[in-house]
């Protein structure tokens, strides 16, 4: 069995080093340039530029906010799409058994006939049965669909409605 505690890489780290170092020159770099223009520039630019730079933060925000509501609100309607999904599934797979279990009976009951006559009844008995099951497993599934449907698509609709609220 192999050893799975990493040793720190010092190439990494040194890159890492770097690359904040590099950064920081940047951002220097930038505010050096931001003040030097400042100073050469008429004032009505740097208002100009003052409340354009705000206008941004400001939208930056609002756009933040509301990318976190939808995703919350996506997340949760995958969620309820996935907890429905199972619930279907576990239903086909109860009507299912019960047609296997009701094929099995028929089967068994075809093998105890006496006469042509009981067999066309035994047909015919389930032949309404399964009808009548069929009917009520698709009223079950209809029924189903529509809860998961509902279920999914409200965190999105009552999700979505808040962050526009916000952006507005």
């Amino acid at each position: 069995m192999s050893d799975t505690t990493q040793t720190p890489n010092p190439s990494q780290s040194r890159a890492s080093r770097a690359a904040r170092a590099a950064a920081a020159a940047v951002e220097d770099n930038i505010e050096r340039t931001v003040e030097t223009l400042r100073t050469e520039v008429p004032s009505s630019f740097v208002d100009l530029f003052d409340k354009t730079l705000a206008r941004t933060k400001d939208m930056h925000e609002k756009m933040t906010s509301v990318l976190e509501h939808s995703t919350e609100a996506f997340e949760e309607a995958f969620s309820c799409a996935n907890r429905g999904s199972a619930e279907y599934r576990t239903k086909v797979m109860d009507i299912a058994r019960h047609n296997a279990n009701a094929a099995f009976d028929l089967a068994r009951e075809v093998f105890e006939v006496r006469t042509f006559p009981e067999l066309m009844e035994l047909a015919l008995d389930y032949q309404r049965k399964q009808f009548e099951a069929t009917a009520n497993h698709m009223k079950e599934l209809s029924a189903l669909t529509q809860k998961v449907v509902t279920e999914t698509t409200e965190p999105i609709r009552s999700g979505m409605a808040e962050p526009f609220k916000i952006a507005s």
